[in-house]
């Protein structure tokens, strides 16, 4: 879905994978033209994954952002009454904003599975009634399911932000009006706050601030920053050359269209 928010449906084809590292590994090989990514759900939180990744795949970079409307259904079997089903499968993320609805079925056992759409697959496949599946209204058309409860996420204002990746940053008509970035700080008092102000110093304002362990280095963080950009001026590539003087390991991850 989010896929074909940034590209026209008849002349773009979908390629799933099972894993997000699954998707960095075939945009760095060349595989695929782009990467579809989720980053954020606006009730979950962070996918802690996909910055780990974005960290690790220093070769690739943001192009695009889009956000997707998160409707979760309880699907299964057509005819499937509810008082038949045993065990709900969905990604974890679908498990959690759905909780509400579940908790209100004590009776079901939610079982994590690796993608929302390859939930449905599975029950589909399987084909045993006391077996339902949380996914979209699409993937249960596609895998000729039935919808058996719908709107069942907790929260209706859900929504997930999702990142376009690709190995070669890209030109677009419209002018970028966000960057995201990831630094690490010295160990000693005011170090993260000296980056900060860089920001403010500059009018910039920046949309989020996530911070995720250094692999390898126990206690030791970097930090994800996303900037709004303004329509006019060099104040970010000012704030940027700043920045360099006051945090380490600094990298641009993208300026891209939101």
């Amino acid at each position: 879905m989010a896929v074909f928010q940034l590209f026209d449906r008849n002349k773009t084809k979908a390629v799933p994978y099972f894993s997000f590292r699954g998707v960095f590994e075939a945009v760095q090989n060349k595989t695929i033209d782009f990467g579809m990514v989720p980053i954020e759900n606006a009730l979950a939180g962070a996918i802690d994954d996909n910055f780990d990744l974005l960290l690790e795949f220093d070769g690739l970079h943001i192009v695009a952002e889009t956000q997707v409307r998160i409707e979760h259904n309880l699907i299964g079997l057509p005819g499937t009454p509810l008082s038949a089903i045993q065990k709900v499968y969905s990604h974890p993320q679908g498990l959690a904003q759905s909780r509400t609805f579940l908790e209100s079925h004590p009776e079901w056992e939610p079982v994590p599975f690796y993608d929302t759409a390859g939930s449905v697959a599975h029950i589909a496949k399987v084909g045993d009634p006391s077996l339902a599946a949380i996914a979209s209204a699409e993937a249960s058309q596609v895998y000729g399911m039935a919808i058996l409860a719908a709107g069942v996420e907790s929260n209706h204002q859900n929504f997930t932000r999702f990142f376009q990746i690709a190995l070669q940053t890209v030109p677009t008509k419209d002018h970028p009006n966000k960057s995201s970035l990831v630094f690490a700080t010295a160990d000693e008092p005011g170090a993260l706050s000296k980056c900060l102000a860089v920001f403010a110093a500059h009018n910039l304002n920046m949309k989020k601030l996530e911070s995720r362990p250094i692999q390898g280095r126990p206690w030791d963080y970097m930090f994800y920053v996303d900037v709004a950009l303004p329509a006019t001026g060099d104040q970010f590539e000012v704030a940027f050359a700043e920045l360099k003087t006051v945090a380490k390991d600094l990298r641009l991850l993208g300026k891209y269209r939101a």
